[in-house]
């Protein structure tokens, strides 16, 4: 990513001067900027006084919002939460939440970028669930100066691009993507370093509910698919953000431990019970169902398992 960034900025420098040049827009509500969006997928600022909208207003935008607070202070309701952002904090608002602003200080000023991600959904540019819940939860991190302006940078670029039309600039399009992936992948990799300790908490509260979901519901599911939309996460990024909490123990394998260390609790503690009805308890279908588990998960049937308890016991 730093080879991407790097190659970008080179770019983004020679174009700086040039962007500043650029029309600012004044409000988002205007018809200019949504027939901007609607054909570019883009509105960038890249410098405002004051808030683009009127203060005190519920509004919920279909768009992403990136926010930089270039001096000042602002002040908004992010889903009723309150946030509040001075020099070189950036938001980052998602589609779908409700947000108020609330009058900023007299001297706030700020560089903004809206985008529609409908209009770049089959590029580069992909958010994955567990960056989409840390944003909902918190959209606000703080930026060193030199951040800031690399951003502010990226941003000229983005904002030189979006001005060009498709006769000088045919490739515009795959541009715009690059340079948004590349903006997207600098906020996030801030985030992750300043949000270790919340991601690690929070994979621990996804983990214990895991854990409690399979100990209610392992009679009747044992399908990892089950679990991670209960959770509500994709299967496959549920298991590999399993793997890398749990010391890579798949959430299967978790699944597979709990239900056949049940069975030899079960078999330990009442030898006279059959197989057929450990299996029964444990809501297998059939004996050999129950049994083809229960060997892929300990490398053992039930039956040589229980004969050898048995004859442990003995000796």
């Amino acid at each position: 990513m730093c080879e991407k960034i790097c190659i970008y900025q080179k770019k983004a420098v020679s174009l700086h001067k040039i962007s500043k040049q650029m029309k600012n827009y004044s409000t988002l509500r205007s018809l200019e900027n949504r027939e901007n969006v609607e054909s570019n997928g883009i509105i960038l600022c890249m410098k405002q006084e004051g808030i683009a909208v009127p203060p005190g207003i519920d509004m919920m935008y279909p768009y992403i919002i990136l926010s930089l607070n270039l001096s000042g202070t602002s002040h908004c309701l992010y889903d009723m939460k309150d946030i509040r952002a001075q020099k070189n904090d950036l938001t980052f608002f998602l589609p779908g939440h409700i947000i108020r602003h609330l009058e900023p200080s007299e001297d706030y000023t700020q560089a903004w970028l809206l985008f529609d991600p409908s209009k770049f959904k089959d590029s580069e540019l992909k958010f994955n669930p567990s960056d989409m819940e840390l944003l909902s939860q918190s959209p606000i991190c703080h930026l060193t100066d030199e951040q800031a302006e690399n951003l502010l940078l990226l941003l000229g670029a983005i904002n030189y691009i979006a001005s060009r039309s498709e006769e000088n600039l045919p490739n515009k399009h795959r541009l715009l993507e690059q340079q948004l992936s590349v903006t997207y992948e600098l906020y996030m990799s801030i985030r992750h370093e300043q949000d270790t300790e919340w991601n690690k908490d929070r994979m621990g509260h996804i983990y214990l509910t895991f854990c409690n979901l399979v100990v209610e519901h392992h009679k009747e599911e044992r399908n990892v698919n089950y679990y991670a939309k209960l959770l509500g996460y994709d299967p496959r990024y549920f298991s590999k953000i399993f793997r890398a909490y749990n010391d890579g123990t798949s959430p299967l394998e978790w699944i597979q431990n709990y239900i056949s260390n049940q069975a030899k609790r079960m078999i330990s503690e009442h030898p006279e019970q059959t197989i057929k009805e450990v299996a029964f308890q444990l809501g297998f279908p059939t004996t050999a169902n129950f049994c083809r588990y229960f060997k892929r998960a300990t490398g053992i049937y039930p039956q040589a398992y229980k004969e050898a308890l048995s004859t442990s016991e003995d000796a």
